[in-house]
């Protein structure tokens, strides 16, 4: 810091930026407080934790950039200047990337600094000459600086008001055709009472027994199809759906699936939650250390859980193509229905959640490390990578630029989705063979797939953990943890196990198909699931070298001695 002082003493330009921080050092020097506020802020060199891999020297966020509050006088401490937050990110890492590993250090610095004479700032402390504006996050960029909302935030909160206010008129229809539902309640014998049953169901169970002219009343509002369609948007019909516990006498409700999908639900959020995480800890090696035990393999092995959706997706859409060419028969009407239907059930709420993560999310929050730049998404997926959404490619073109990294698995459902006819058509014609025979091929590409891009990248990372941090090369994200050719085994698995429930037809009216004879597929299940979980375990799997060496990579990767090297050699 006294070098880059005394490099600016010598200069005979000097910036406003330069001048404050001259000033700055000289304040701090004669111990004022306002000053000393300002470095205390800063990251210090040499945290506790070291060894366990805290490498996040982010400082004083707040202190940086709030007045100090004194509380003799209870008033905030003047300053000469306020203060501006950055966060060095290290080399490689981008200011919207969330995986990835290296020193992060936080630096105060006075506010008419701009990022130019920051970088200037941190090449003459670090000896750091590769150092760009890229590899800094500051508090300036914040959304929150704007004098006023963005066009589109303006417009996302335009559309968020408008689907309020449909809800909130809906309810409000929906509270009066109640209140006359129950009016006539009152009115009719014990035996006509219905005053659990809402008006909406009411409309869609038209044999309830009412009084004819009150019937009649209600009936008329209902068919209404303004009145009918925004009734639907009422918040008390939506909730009563979704917390009342009724069985549904549906034959496309297949009760039997519901806690498959709700452990492989709580699998998901609970193995992506440590996953993204664990980057912003300050024990990091422990986690490695931990991966030894058994049932932390639970957690490294999440990502099998989004299988679980896909086997369960395959199984659904034969089932029910199979059912639905049953009642109407095979069409080129049904055809496309089959794919609007899809389309159009999914991109609506879909958009809308992307509309919001890229207009709103600058918007929700600040911190050091907070991407407030452009919110959560990069402004690749802003200005490149936003229609490859609304196509459902953005797994395939512009891999970098995806929005919302979640939607990858929406990607690759939807091409299962467009290519799944391949094998429902055959089966629905009667070539029940070649049926089975496209879906084995399915699952052999997907094998083969994964296999040969292991043999081409042998050096690849496959550990989950550490692919999730790697940011160079070829990564186990990119080439196979995206990819449709490598994801569609679940998938044709569950075309397969729908063509052999449907071909044996052991699925009964209550959706319960546990036969006996299923009982060895069963087993084979849980062989593998225990060979998923354990696969990766060193202490069930003796002869598996690569695992100790990719420890070995992990435990250096915080570089402390390279840290510790490129620290400044003085401070004040």
């Amino acid at each position: 810091m006294l070098s880059f002082i005394s490099l600016s003493s010598k200069s005979n330009t000097t910036t406003k930026c330069e001048q404050d921080f001259v000033l700055l050092v000289e304040s701090a020097l004669r111990r004022e407080l306002w000053a000393l506020k300002i470095l205390d802020s800063w990251g210090k060199p040499l945290p506790s934790g070291l060894l366990k891999g805290n490498n996040l020297w982010v400082g004083n966020y707040d202190e940086c950039l709030d007045p100090l509050y004194q509380h003799d006088n209870k008033t905030f401490l003047k300053q000469t200047f306020d203060g501006h937050y950055c966060a060095l990110l290290p080399r490689g890492m981008k200011p919207q990337q969330t995986m990835a590993y290296g020193l992060i250090l936080g630096i105060c610095v006075p506010s008419s600094c701009d990022r130019q004479s920051i970088v200037s700032l941190v090449q003459s402390l670090f000896n750091q000459s590769n150092m760009t504006e890229n590899n800094l996050l500051c508090s300036n960029d914040a959304a929150s600086k704007q004098k006023s909302l963005s066009g589109g935030a303006i417009a996302t909160c335009v559309v968020l008001s408008l689907l309020g206010f449909l809800v909130l008129i809906g309810t409000i229809i929906d509270l009066i055709l109640a209140s006359r539902l129950q009016s006539v309640n009152h009115i009719g014998s014990p035996t006509q009472r219905s005053s659990k049953i809402s008006p909406i169901e009411l409309a869609e169970n038209k044999s309830m027994i009412l009084p004819r002219h009150s019937r009649y009343s209600i009936q008329t509002l209902l068919e209404s199809t303004y009145i009918a369609f925004i009734a639907e948007f009422s918040a008390i019909h939506t909730l009563r759906r979704i917390f009342t516990m009724r069985k549904k006498n549906d034959s496309n409700s297949f009760d039997c699936l519901n806690g498959l999908r709700v452990l492989s639900l709580f699998w998901v959020i609970f193995g992506h939650t440590i996953t993204f995480i664990l980057i912003y800890t300050s024990n990091i090696i422990d986690g490695f250390a931990w991966s030894h035990s058994m049932t932390f393999q639970l957690i490294i092995s999440a990502m099998f859980s989004v299988d679980t959706f896909f086997v369960l997706s395959g199984f659904l859409t034969a089932i029910l193509f199979v059912r639905e060419v049953a009642k109407k028969k095979l069409s080129f009407r049904l055809f496309i229905l089959y794919y609007i239907h899809r389309y159009i059930r999914l991109t609506p709420t879909f958009l809308l959640v992307m509309l919001v993560s890229i207009n709103l999310s600058p918007y929700f929050g600040r911190g050091p490390l907070y991407p407030s730049v452009q919110g959560f998404e990069t402004t690749g997926c802003i200005h490149r990578g936003w229609w490859t959404s609304i196509l459902y490619i953005g797994n395939l073109v512009n891999i970098h630029d995806m929005c919302l990294d979640a939607s990858w698995y929406l990607y690759n459902d939807m091409q299962f989705h467009w290519i799944a006819p391949l094998a429902l058509i055959p089966f629905v014609i009667g070539r029940k063979p070649i049926a089975f025979i496209v879906a084995t091929l399915f699952v052999l590409v997907g094998i083969g797939s994964i296999l040969g891009i292991l043999l081409y990248y042998p050096n690849m990372e496959v550990n989950r953990i550490i692919a999730a941090m790697q940011t160079t090369g070829p990564t186990f994200y990119e080439k196979i943890y995206l990819t449709p050719w490598c994801r569609i085994s679940p998938y044709a698995i569950g075309l397969l196990t729908g063509f052999i429930v449907i071909n044996t037809g052991q699925f009964g009216n209550d959706g319960s198909f546990f036969v006996v004879n299923h009982l060895t597929w069963a087993d084979l299940y849980f062989y593998n699931f225990l060979e998923t979980i354990l696969g990766i375990n060193e202490n069930c799997l003796d002869n598996y070298p690569s695992l100790k060496q990719n420890r070995e990579v992990v435990e250096k990767q915080p570089k402390i001695a390279e840290y510790l090297k490129n620290l400044p050699k003085t401070s004040i």
